[in-house]
């Protein structure tokens, strides 16, 4: 049997990239005790449904649903600022929205796809 010999700066490096991946894994809000299970803490609270992302409207297409908009940073989804096409549920969720509106809005990925959960036209 062939014996594996291992230096202690590789064995550390290994443990430290194993650890570092584990931790950045572990979910917002969530604190690991000294088992390594994860637990809510007290001070944890949902995801503000307040926290919208701002944009403007290039292009509503009411027929297929697909709102494009030019948009800053949208946190919740650690996307960059970009234009790109979101789905909506239904023309209602847009309204009377058009191109040109400057809004705030609610993003989530589901399937795949983009959507966009609420919009509102920004003050």
């Amino acid at each position: 049997m062939k014996k594996h010999r291992f230096s202690i700066p590789l064995a550390a490096s290994l443990l430290v990239l194993v650890a570092g991946t584990a931790f950045a894994q572990t979910p917002a809000g969530a604190a690991a005790d000294s088992h390594g299970s994860h637990h809510p803490t007290a001070t944890a609270s949902p995801a503000p449904q307040a926290e919208l992302s701002e944009g403007e409207i290039t292009r509503w297409d009411p027929r297929t649903l697909r709102l494009t908009l030019k948009h800053g940073e949208i946190k919740n989804l650690e996307m960059p600022s970009m234009t790109m096409v979101f789905r909506v549920a239904d023309a209602s969720v847009v309204g009377d929205l058009k191109p040109g509106d400057k809004v705030r809005f609610r993003a989530e990925q589901a399937n795949g796809a983009y959507h966009v959960q609420r919009i509102e036209k920004a003050p």
